[in-house]
């Protein structure tokens, strides 16, 4: 299946470079010191007739749900640490009082 989508042309050149090149947005962006605008283009894209995003999203979310756990077992991991060298300290104390 083919989508009729419009682009937007801007020439980009930064200071340090002596060749600039020219970039597609999907929005108009404003001119500034390293971009201009050139200007649109309706174009045809090939996209495929039955795309499922599903996949995708749950490979996304997979991933994301590895990061939350990852983040959950590093700050359990700190917060044992820290009663442990709280337990540390009032077995120490306890410990010379003997003394």
């Amino acid at each position: 299946m083919k989508i009729k989508a419009t682009i937007h042309i801007h020439f980009r050149q930064w200071a340090f470079e002596t060749k600039g090149e020219y970039v597609i947005y999907s929005n108009k962006m404003d001119d500034a010191e390293y971009l201009t605008y050139v200007g649109t283009q309706e174009i045809e894209v090939e996209v495929p007739e039955e795309y499922d995003p599903r996949p995708k999203k749950i490979a996304f979310l997979e991933n994301q749900k590895q990061k939350v756990i990852a983040a959950y077992h590093k700050s359990v991991m700190e917060i044992n640490d820290r009663i442990s060298k709280l337990t540390a300290l009032e077995f120490s104390a306890v410990d010379n009082k003997g003394d």
